[in-house]
């Protein structure tokens, strides 16, 4: 892609060898139904243990205009992320899962709603999560819970697939180290005047293998957001970057 990328799609992949060989054929079987959007697809394989960079190396024979981020060793989802946030050129960008749960025929909706020049943090909700197990669902609705509470903000989902102008990310600093990067973007979006809009999205559950999320991970989002709560009410908060 050139110059005028229009949209730049980014998956941190890890562990993922039994998903990412279908995730790859949905996802580009709609992406190539839409040359018009000018996209770019940016994969960051993150020092998985299993076969996936294997899989993925064999897949990306099928599509020669992605780009494919390695990783040597593990550095993290939001490690990945921030990677792949760096390397892209699009106006807008779309994060996208690489574990199946999201639906890719999905992506024309959310792509509509960005052309319309409509919002400038989009963010897929999921109002049904049939495919967890209840002890999850109730932790993914206290967090919500908390994050809404403390921030003073209404927002429905923080944690699934969203899409940011690139007026917005370049004007902000990531400092999060954890799954809170994604609440950051969406805080300091709100508190610097910028759109934000909702968009319903489906949960179709994890298709084969385990999530890499656990309490550990869940915990130390909630903890950074703490800290950043904290951050936040004090005089030194600024959440542009510094000119």
């Amino acid at each position: 892609m050139n110059a005028a990328t229009f949209i730049s799609f980014i998956t941190p992949i890890y562990n993922e060898e039994l998903n990412i060989a279908g995730m790859l054929r949905n996802f580009f079987a709609v992406l190539n139904a839409h040359p018009e959007w000018n996209w770019e697809v940016i994969l960051i394989e993150d020092g998985s243990k299993d076969k996936t960079r294997a899989v993925l190396q064999k897949e990306m024979s099928q599509y020669p205009n992605a780009k494919l981020i390695i990783h040597e060793k593990n550095q993290g989802y939001t490690r990945s992320l921030k990677d792949g946030i760096a390397a892209s050129r699009g106006k807008y960008l779309m994060y996208i899962g690489a574990d199946e749960e999201f639906d890719s025929s999905e992506i024309p909706a959310f792509v509509d709603i960005l052309k319309k020049n409509e919002t400038d943090v989009l963010l897929g909700v999921r109002w049904q999560r049939n495919a967890y197990q209840l002890f999850r669902f109730f932790l993914s609705v206290i967090y919500i819970f908390l994050l809404n509470y403390l921030f003073k903000i209404r927002i429905n989902d923080y944690n699934w697939s969203q899409a940011w102008s690139r007026k917005l990310l370049d004007h902000i600093d990531l400092t999060s180290a954890s799954l809170f990067i994604l609440p950051e973007i969406i805080i300091k979006a709100h508190d610097l005047g910028y759109r934000i809009k909702e968009i319903p999205s489906n949960h179709r559950g994890r298709q084969a293998g385990k999530s890499s999320v656990n309490m550990k991970i869940m915990g130390s989002a909630l903890c950074e957001g703490l800290r950043f709560w904290f951050y936040r009410r004090s005089k030194k908060y600024r959440p542009a970057k510094n000119p």
